[in-house]
């Protein structure tokens, strides 16, 4: 911290492929971090998250990156966080393996739901402008929500692009229905981008809700008989 170095000792748990914690010991202290974790094809990761609390001067957030063919371990310093950490990890008989990604077919389920009714809710009252475009929000946020200026209430951190992105190509030319799922969003989200901001007419707000509400109950019936 700051001027003053001490010796450290840390411990990083995977809960899956892109989730760990990380405990790390000094000077009689502990600090915990939750982190979202990006591993790479040489086995190198990297890591950002935040301390869960933060009892020192500094920022919360947490930056770690690891590389797999000199052991080195690196984290901070981050924006005003004067804490650093560097060493060389302990050598084990077991080599770092990749977890493997399981195709999370019930959290897609799950979002497929929220988009086929907001968008159904979207087109049940054409007449009405705002709620159209209330409910479309709602449907393009789920789709990708980097789509929607605003934060959509209720809304979910994580969209459906999330999802489909830790998905591998191979997988998804395999999975029929993923493949159809990722055709679908793509379509859907190029709509999204056209008029959700750039409308004119209501007309085109509701072509959009309704090309997403049929296409994704098909594919949720479809996911709902498998």
């Amino acid at each position: 911290m700051g001027d003053i170095s001490s010796i450290a000792k840390w411990n990083i748990n995977f809960i899956n492929s892109n989730r760990a914690t990380l405990d790390l010991y000094y000077d009689n202290k502990k600090k915990s971090a939750d982190l979202r974790v990006s591993i790479q094809k040489n086995k190198d990761f990297y890591a950002n998250g935040k301390w869960r609390s933060q009892t020192t001067q500094g920022g919360r957030f947490v930056r770690l990156k690891y590389i797999n063919s000199t052991m080195d371990l690196t984290l901070g310093p981050n924006g005003n966080n004067s804490l650093r950490v560097d060493g060389k990890c302990s050598k084990k008989e077991v080599s770092l393996e990749l977890p493997k990604k399981d195709i999370p077919i019930k959290k897609i389920k799950d979002i497929i739901f929220i988009i086929k009714e907001h968008s159904k809710y979207s087109i049940n009252h054409p007449d009405n402008a705002d709620n159209i475009l209330r409910h479309l929000k709602h449907t393009c946020h789920a789709i990708d929500s980097s789509l929607v200026d605003e934060r959509p209430m209720p809304a979910g951190e994580e969209s459906l692009s999330d999802l489909l992105a830790g998905i591998d190509k191979n997988i998804s030319e395999q999975n029929t229905v993923i493949g159809k799922i990722k055709e679908v969003s793509s379509n859907s989200k190029d709509m999204c981008q056209k008029y959700l901001y750039s409308w004119e007419k209501n007309y085109e707000l509701l072509e959009t809700a309704s090309y997403i509400n049929k296409n994704f109950t098909n594919l949720y019936n479809e996911l709902d008989n498998k």
